[in-house]
């Protein structure tokens, strides 16, 4: 399975970092994004492979995590040139981590391609957390799908808990 993360800042390259491991024990391929080239050549050192865009990313991998700064950066990637929406005919599932509620993701799961599970699953812990892989997730989707990817969020998470949306896909 290849899997893309697209976000590699504070929380996002220990987090990285831990799937890096997840991978190398589950026989997986974890692809790596993000615009700083010093954070990609670490991840790559450790064994990720470099993603040259998010757009390759999302036609390469079946499953995609993000964590990203604000709102507007999940826009972009969702929606920007070169975005994931636009590229995403072979990803089964976008887990979205950023820590924040995102105003407009009910839009993005409206723009998405049919079959494309879009799963807002916000990360709440300390860098230090991240590092010890001890985050929590809120993980907001349907029981089947959160069960399917439960030891995945467990390579970074030490409680992850099921919220059911508000409006199912």
């Amino acid at each position: 399975m290849n899997i893309g993360f697209i976000g590699l800042g504070q929380l996002g390259e220990p987090i990285a970092g831990n799937l890096m491991a997840w991978c190398r024990d589950h026989g997986c391929h974890l692809y790596v994004w993000d615009p700083s080239a010093e954070a990609m050549a670490r991840l790559v050192k450790s064994g990720a492979r470099h993603g040259h865009d998010p757009a390759s990313i999302a036609q390469r991998c079946t499953v995609l995590l993000s964590v990203l700064p604000a709102p507007e950066d999940v826009s972009a990637l969702a929606l920007g040139e070169n975005g994931v929406l636009d590229n995403a005919d072979g990803l089964d599932i976008w887990i979205e981590l950023s820590p924040f509620y995102n105003a407009r993701w009910e839009q993005f799961i409206d723009a998405a391609p049919e079959g494309l599970i879009m799963v807002d699953a916000p990360v709440k812990g300390s860098i230090e957390a991240a590092e010890e892989g001890t985050l929590t997730v809120e993980f907001e989707g349907e029981a089947q799908v959160f069960h399917r990817y439960k030891n995945l969020l467990e390579a970074f998470s030490i409680h992850s808990t099921l919220i059911k949306p508000e409006n199912p896909r």
